[in-house]
């Protein structure tokens, strides 16, 4: 059985144009978000998918220079790039997809490790991780290949396509579902996602103040950290986290 991670990633974001390809100390947020999905254990592949228009050759160009593979197939209907990525690779109905967006720099493979060893154990058609209501940024999502191309055959409004997931959770009585729930006891909000500028210079202050490589710690000690330093997650404390549809 193979397990592919797939991140989502384009260049035309409406409220920060050009995100994944920000530097931060040298590194973009793509970079980051690939270097550290590097130390999972369970992942078969990385692929990068991102639209075929033109605006996302960038991205294509500055993933290969990393050393993933890249997809480039529908700019609106990312469920249907999604199942195009397994159409590309021929994977079998039993084999995985973790879902991912680029904009989370600060994945973290132990937890979709995790969250991959227990989606398997549980025989779940679709699991995701779950870390507390208000902390964004180390999102995960996995699903057969099976419950995927159900999904891209039958999803009928945009926002199912466009997040590639609303139809399986929203089917509970056709797949089975669960979350993942990882214990934590950061109490505060910590938006770890980068949608807006003030995310960036967030996640800026966050990697410079950081003691030690960023790139590998852990979901766990990069919580640690904020708690110390409460006045980093504030920098960031007003943007939104779009909603379905929206």
């Amino acid at each position: 059985m193979k397990v592919i991670a797939c991140s989502q990633a384009r260049y035309d974001s409406t409220r920060l144009p050009g995100k994944v390809l920000q530097t931060v100390n040298g590194q973009s947020l793509l970079q980051y978000h690939i270097t550290r999905l590097k130390l999972s254990k369970s992942i078969t592949e990385h692929v990068i998918a991102t639209s075929d228009h033109n605006n996302d050759d960038g991205v294509a160009v500055h993933c290969l220079q990393q050393g993933v593979r890249v997809f480039r197939g529908s700019k609106l209907n990312v469920l249907q790039r999604f199942a195009d990525v397994v159409q590309m690779l021929a994977l079998g109905d039993d084999d995985r997809i973790v879902r991912l967006t680029a904009d989370c720099p600060l994945v973290d493979a132990q937890l979709v490790d995790q969250l991959i060893a227990y989606h398997l154990e549980r025989g779940d058609d679709y699991s995701s991780l779950y870390i507390g209501e208000h902390i964004r940024g180390f999102d995960a999502e996995v699903m057969s290949v099976k419950a995927l191309k159900r999904a891209a055959k039958n999803a009928i409004e945009e926002f199912q396509k466009e997040h590639v997931t609303p139809y399986l959770y929203q089917h509970p009585e056709l797949f089975q579902i669960s979350q993942f729930k990882v214990p934590c006891d950061y109490q505060n909000s910590a938006r770890l996602c980068i949608d807006e500028s003030s995310d960036l210079e967030m996640f800026t202050q966050l990697v410079m103040a950081y003691p030690g490589e960023i790139s590998s710690a852990q979901y766990i000690n990069i919580l640690g950290f904020l708690k110390q330093y409460p006045e980093i997650t504030m920098l960031n404390q007003d943007v939104k986290q779009k909603k379905l549809g929206e």
